[in-house]
């Protein structure tokens, strides 16, 4: 499956989704535990939904941590 595909799927694993996001398994889970990130359960199999995933993303730093912009 290509990445342009991936991204148009409904859910995903957690794997999945890490693979997707190019962000390791762990990170996703930490993610999930905190309450940060959604998971759902259809069965006992986590999954992501395509728009859980988006909102967790677009809600990440979009500066590094420890780095703050001030004036000269």
């Amino acid at each position: 499956m290509t990445a342009i595909a991936e991204l148009d799927k409904l859910s995903y694993s957690i794997e999945n989704f890490a693979k997707a996001t190019d962000l390791g398994v762990t990170t996703i889970r930490e993610a999930i535990k905190s309450g940060d990130l959604i998971a759902r359960y259809p069965n006992s199999k986590p999954i992501i939904a395509r728009e859980d995933g988006l909102l967790w993303l677009r809600s990440l730093a979009v500066e590094k941590p420890g780095y703050s912009r001030r004036a000269s």
